[in-house]
C-alpha cells in the first residue's frame, strides 16, 4: 500500500511535532521513498526524526516551486545526507531558481530562502533533473510542470511578482509543479501551492492521463485568492462528486472551513503527522 505522511504543515496533530507556515510530504510507493517539498526548514529534520523517517533512505526530492516555505529545508536535508556520503536526486522545473518576489508598499522583497542557488545545492550533493511538461519517475508516479492556465478565473496573485529585465511583472510560476500517484485506489494529485490555479492543476493532470482525479492533496492557494476565484474554484470542486480533497497550508483556515461545509465527508484538513493511504 502506498502512503503519504505529512511531515511539515501549518498545524500539527501531535505535540512532538513542530509546525510552521510550510509544507513537506513523504511518499512511500512501491518500495521508493520520495520527499515532496521541505518546508521552511526549522522543523523538517526534527519532525522526520519524531516520525521515524530516515533521510538516508530517500530516493529523491521533488520541489513544487521556489518559495521559502517549500524549499527552505533543502540545504539542511542535503547536508545530513552528504555527511553519510549520499548525493540526492532532485526533480523540479528550472524556474524554481527564477526570482520569486513579493510586492510590498514601497518595496519588492525576495521570498526565496537565503542561499537559494543551484550551485550551492550541488556542492551539497544535489543532482538536478529539470521537468518540462511531464516526467515519469517510477511506475505510477509522474511530475507535471509547467501547468497550462486554461480557466478564465484563476489569474496570477497581484502581490507575487518577478523581474523581466528591470521591470516588475506578475510571477507566471512556470515552476509550479504537481505530482500524481496512481494506485489501485485511484488517481492522487499532490500540489505544493497550486499557484497556477487548483482547477488548472486538475485539468492538466486529467487531460494528460485521460482519467479523473480521485484525491487532491496539498495547498490550493485559495486563502489569499480574490473572492470570485475562491467561489468559482469551490464550485468546481463541489461539482466533482467523486473527488476527495485533503487541503492545508496556503488554503487558509477560512477556506478550509468552507470546503468542509461544501464537500462534507469528501474534505479532510491536513496537519503534521497525518498519514494518508493512497
Amino acid at each position: 500500500m502506498s502512503k503519504l505522511t505529512v511531515v511539515v504543515e501549518n498545524t500539527a496533530q501531535d505535540e512532538k511535532l513542530g509546525s510552521e507556515h510550510g509544507l513537506s510530504l513523504w511518499l512511500e510507493h512501491q518500495g521508493k521513498n520520495l520527499l515532496y517539498d521541505t518546508g521552511v526548514g526549522k522543523n523538517l529534520l526534527p519532525n522526520l526524526k519524531a516520525l521515524g523517517l530516515n533521510p538516508a533512505v530517500l530516493d529523491g526530492v521533488v520541489l513544487s516551486h521556489g518559495h521559502y516555505d517549500h524549499v527552505g529545508g533543502l540545504a539542511a536535508l542535503l547536508r545530513v545526507r552528504l555527511e553519510k556520503g549520499l548525493g540526492t536526486p532532485i526533480w523540479c522545473h528550472e524556474a524554481v531558481f527564477a526570482p520569486h518576489l513579493k510586492q510590498k508598499p514601497g518595496e519588492v522583497v525576495s521570498i526565496a530562502p537565503e542561499g537559494h542557488e543551484k550551485a550551492r545545492y550541488e556542492d551539497l550533493g544535489a543532482r538536478f533533473t529539470f521537468v518540462e511538461n511531464s516526467l515519469s519517475l517510477w511506475p505510477g508516479v509522474r511530475l507535471w510542470a509547467p501547468i497550462p492556465r486554461v480557466t478564465d478565473f484563476e489569474g496570477p496573485a497581484p502581490s507575487l511578482v518577478t523581474m523581466d529585465g528591470d521591470k516588475v511583472v506578475p510571477d507566471p510560476f512556470t515552476d509550479d509543479l504537481a505530482m500524481t500517484v496512481e494506485t489501485e485506489q485511484g488517481l492522487n494529485v499532490i500540489t505544493g501551492c497550486a499557484h497556477s490555479g487548483v482547477i488548472n492543476v486538475l485539468l492538466a493532470v486529467e487531460n494528460g492521463l485521460g482519467k479523473k482525479a480521485d484525491l487532491l492533496i496539498g495547498g490550493t492557494h485559495l486563502g489569499p485568492a480574490p473572492k470570485p476565484q475562491q467561489d468559482r474554484a469551490l464550485a468546481e470542486l463541489k461539482a466533482r462528486e467523486e473527488l476527495k480533497v485533503a487541503a492545508g497550508h496556503c488554503t487558509g483556515e477560512d477556506i478550509q472551513r468552507k470546503m468542509a461545509q461544501i464537500l462534507g465527508s469528501r474534505f479532510l484538513g491536513l496537519s503534521g503527522g497525518m498519514v494518508l493511504s493512497l
